[in-house]
């Protein structure tokens, strides 16, 4: 709810956003932040962009990217996983069986 919120300033390429988030989520916000502001340094730096919007966008580009992979790998684990349970599954219906 709106009363379990705090108000922080995130800083993100220079400028500062205003934000409501609860106290758990604050954290990770804030981690998220710097991560993204490390990435863009990372950027200018690699690239020798200096176009704030460009960066954004590599930025953007990149951890959209990553998360997808991030969640591909996540699925390709839970379906091994899935079907290992189901091999032991049938192992236990089959000594049952006996």
């Amino acid at each position: 709810t709106v009363s379990d919120t705090i108000s922080v300033k995130i800083q993100i390429a220079g400028r500062a956003y205003p934000l409501k988030v609860t106290p758990e989520q604050q954290t990770v916000i804030e981690k998220a932040a710097s991560i993204v502001n490390e990435r863009l340094k990372e950027y200018e730096k690699a690239y020798g962009v200096r176009d704030i919007q460009d960066l954004l966008a590599m930025c953007a580009l990149h951890l959209s990217a990553e998360q997808l992979g991030f969640q591909k790998n996540q699925t390709l684990e839970e379906d091994k996983i899935n079907k290992e349970l189901q091999a032991l599954a049938d192992l236990v219906k089959a000594f049952d069986k006996d």
